[in-house]
């Protein structure tokens, strides 16, 4: 329940912060200047600025305290066993790999298992 909410806030931040740092005039004009100079008009010239880089910081720092919360949230459901292994073990089946991690050799008709010379 609260970590379908923390996703929920994860996106809102998301969207917020891009359209935040989109609206920030940069060196080439950026996407503030598509809106007819509403940011200027506005909250005035040097305001504007101030309060997008204001708000992009809030939301920045939200964003990532979000993302720890999710993190930690989620942390004990760590698994060691690969996602091959998992099927595997489902399907009651033999693994190709043993438990070792070295592939079983491959033996071809005309050559005996042993590998024998």
């Amino acid at each position: 329940m609260i970590y379908g909410l923390l996703i929920v806030l994860q996106v809102i931040v998301s969207i917020l912060m891009v359209v935040t740092i989109l609206l920030q005039n940069a060196k080439g004009g950026g996407l503030a200047g598509i809106a007819g100079g509403m940011t200027s008009t506005v909250f005035g010239g040097r305001t504007a600025a101030n309060f997008l880089q204001k708000a992009t910081s809030i939301l920045a720092v939200i964003f990532l305290a979000n993302c720890l919360l999710m993190a930690v949230l989620s942390g004990g459901e760590a698994q060691r066993a690969s996602v091959t292994q998992q099927a595997v073990q489902q399907e009651g089946g033999v693994s190709p790999v043993p438990a070792g991690g070295e592939p079983a050799p491959v033996t071809t008709p005309d050559q005996p298992a042993g590998g024998g010379n």
